[in-house]
């Protein structure tokens, strides 16, 4: 048996497969993306392909098109952060045999393995240690999965489906933030609010922008009263539910837990030269929500202090 796995995370793509019994007569190829996996399938008799959803170059729902209809041989399924009730009707449509969570656990894992003729090991990589760049990886595969999970709960809220990014995690420099929030809050029918949070050693600040010419609507799917409500109140619960969504999920995976100040709204953003210097770097969980079908678009930026750093790199340690 041939056994494709394509995912853009390195960490994602070793946990995967060292669940799976390579001892019985059973290959494994990898793939960084969809494109990637595109022209392994092309030179490669594959059996099981396992499919990401959120991928740079090609993503899983533009795979899933282009192999239609899907050979009678091969096995598609989805392994995913991107746990939308839209996002796996859409995989099930364009021809996926099932649909796995990201993390990926034992007890879904199992009896889709043995239905799929696979063995599946219990097995947990493991190393000394991590390099800071390993850590980061691994840190950043969290909060796609995070990602992934506040998607859905906006999109039930709002009942929409939302398109997910491949979110930026790591350091850019003080004046690239500066640079990205005051081009967000330059652009029309955007409002900007900033959340504070902490927990676990962890102290960082989420900056929303949210970009939207029907803010009514947003507030009515909401379930708000808007002859009472304001546009700032429906803004400012947008964010709270955006934050709050992602931190739960990280909270889950990290085991601890986080507390929200009350949200701000943010009129300008023109920081003070002594604050930071534009070349310093400055820890970023950076990405955009957009509703498919409905004027509305969130631009997403938490930021995290140097200890911050440190803590999510002690944490990565316990978790691959």
């Amino acid at each position: 048996m041939r056994i494709l796995i394509c995912d853009d995370s390195s960490i994602a793509r070793k946990s995967l497969g060292n669940c799976i019994d390579t001892t019985q007569n059973v290959s494994i190829l990898y793939a960084n993306d969809g494109a990637q996996a595109l022209d392994i399938l092309s030179q490669h008799h594959v059996d099981v392909l396992f499919l990401d959803i959120t991928m740079p170059v090609m993503d899983g729902f533009e795979v899933l098109l282009a192999l239609q209809p899907i050979p009678s041989n091969l096995k598609v399924v989805m392994v995913s952060a991107d746990i939308q009730d839209k996002a796996k009707q859409r995989c099930f449509e364009l021809g996926a045999k099932a649909f796995i969570e990201k993390p990926l656990h034992p007890n879904s894992a199992i009896p889709l393995f043995h239905d799929l003729g696979i063995e599946f090991c219990q097995f947990k990589l493991k190393q000394a240690s991590l390099t800071r760049v390993e850590s980061i990886e691994c840190f950043r595969e969290i909060a796609n999965i995070a990602l992934g999970s506040g998607a859905a709960t906006i999109a039930d809220h709002l009942q929409e489906f939302i398109q997910l990014p491949v979110p930026v995690v790591g350091e850019i420099t003080f004046g690239e933030v500066t640079m990205t929030i005051q081009d967000s809050l330059a652009r029309k029918n955007t409002c900007a609010v900033s959340q504070r949070f902490v927990g676990g050693g962890l102290h960082g600040e989420a900056l929303v922008c949210v970009r939207s010419d029907c803010v009514t609507l947003v507030g009515q799917r909401l379930g708000f009263d808007t002859t009472d409500s304001s546009h700032d109140e429906i803004i400012v619960n947008v964010v709270n539910l955006l934050v709050s969504s992602f931190l739960i999920s990280l909270s889950n995976q990290l085991g601890i837990e986080f507390s929200l100040r009350q949200p701000l709204r943010v009129e300008e953003f023109f920081p003070k030269k002594s604050e930071m210097k534009d070349t310093e770097q400055i820890f970023v969980i950076e990405y955009t929500y957009e509703a498919e079908s409905m004027d509305l678009g969130c631009d997403i930026l938490l930021l995290l202090d140097a200890p911050s750093v440190d803590v999510i790199c002690q944490l990565m340690e316990g978790s691959y």
